[in-house]
């Protein structure tokens, strides 16, 4: 009994020193492993010295509007709302965007039949020219010329809804509060009229002709051309003559027009 008693502490013993032993072997194991790993790592993302090379890209978002199908009615990239380019998602207002295919196809050849045809906009006509346009309860007094705002009132409204759209590209309104755009106003919408740019460099253009009631009749032409061999200097001319009666007697319009840019 005695030696028995002697040989159990012993075995005890043994035993406890063998397992801190294990587990530290374990310990050993799993971080050689994770240096091993890292070493890996490093050597990968180091760059080798024969890769130095740079390369640069150049893009410009006003490029992809005018690489925008022209039986596109929607808009790549715009300024509304922010003033910086982005996509329409990205503003956070509702937004609409009349492109100028839109406006040829649906023959919206003024300021009044464009609001006509734009969501949330209500017009109430003094008399045969002069309009004026509401959003959310509230008059629309921000009229903007390629982001630039235009002073108008409403007891001097000189007929600005009669603004001829053979010069612009496409009309933007940017419904609710537009601080960012006009500075203080009411919280109705601004309108944003872009003007065509000369874009082309190569010679190009079209000439329309359009006849309606009460006489009316419509001569449009927009030339665009280089103006140099490169094509780095461009130059485009628009021109237009309208004229028509009414159904109102003694009444009629007669309109002309000319913008040149370059």
């Amino acid at each position: 009994m005695n030696a028995f008693d002697l040989q159990h502490p012993r075995a005890t013993d043994t035993s406890a020193l063998q397992r801190p032993f294990r587990f530290s072997l374990l310990a050993v194991i799993v971080a050689s492993s994770l240096a091993h790993n890292a070493a890996h790592a490093a050597e990968t993302g180091a760059p080798a010295a024969s890769d130095n090379q740079t390369m640069t890209v150049s893009a410009s978002a006003d490029d992809a509007v005018a690489a925008s199908p022209a039986t596109d009615y929607s808009v790549p990239v715009t300024r509304a709302g922010t003033k910086m380019l982005g996509t329409v998602r990205d503003v956070p207002q509702s937004v609409s965007i009349v492109s100028k295919q839109r406006m040829a196809d649906q023959q919206l050849q003024s300021l009044n039949d464009v609001l006509a045809n734009t969501t949330g906009i209500r017009g109430i006509s003094g008399d045969m020219d002069r309009t004026n346009y509401y959003a959310r309860g509230f008059m629309i007094d921000n009229y903007m010329v390629d982001g630039i705002p235009t002073a108008f009132a409403a007891r001097w409204n000189l007929g600005d809804a009669q603004t001829d759209m053979a010069m612009y590209e496409r009309v933007e309104v940017v419904r609710g509060a537009t601080g960012l755009l006009t500075g203080p106003g009411n919280p109705s919408a601004a309108i944003n009229m872009v003007r065509k740019h000369a874009d082309s460099k190569e010679f190009g253009g079209t000439v329309s002709a359009s006849y309606g009631s009460w006489n009316k009749q419509r001569y449009v032409a927009d030339l665009s051309a280089p103006l140099s061999d490169s094509g780095n200097v461009r130059g485009r001319l628009i021109a237009g003559w309208q004229d028509n009666n009414s159904f109102i007697e003694r009444y009629g319009a007669k309109k002309q027009f000319i913008y040149g840019v370059g």
